[in-house]
């Protein structure tokens, strides 16, 4: 089975484009040796990712990023299991509002239903501000 799990957070005071770059990047590069994949997406104060792999692996990750200086309260919103990845290829993608292709697919991925709300009302808040 496949863990996956959707976290919200806040950004830090004074986090730009370029911190936010640096974190996909550098989660893109770590991702693979930990077997974890998903998306980050970031609407210039708030971050909403998703991530697949072991139990284990999200987890270690989750206590990574409570200790991450650049964002907080971090909070878990939904959970799920299945037998496959949704986003195999994806080490770790970033999903804003110019990636039109990558938000197309996470649309027509089978996430759960919760899971799904979620990023919805995160990009209908996006859109708002």
């Amino acid at each position: 089975m496949i863990a996956s799990l959707l976290y919200a957070s806040t950004a830090a005071e004074g986090l730009d484009s370029a911190d936010v770059f640096k974190i996909v990047e550098d989660s893109s590069r770590r991702n693979p040796a930990r077997d974890v994949t998903g998306f980050l997406i970031f609407d210039g104060s708030q971050f909403l990712q998703y991530v697949e792999g072991p139990q284990e692996a999200l987890d270690g990750l989750l206590d990574v990023l409570n200790h991450d200086r650049r964002h907080h309260s971090v909070r878990v919103l939904h959970r799920a299991e299945s037998e496959q990845r949704l986003f195999p290829r994806w080490a770790m993608r970033r999903a804003g509002a110019t990636a039109e292709q990558e938000l197309d697919t996470i649309r027509t991925a089978r996430l759960p239903v919760g899971m799904m709300a979620e990023i919805d009302r995160f990009g209908t808040r996006r859109r708002a501000a």
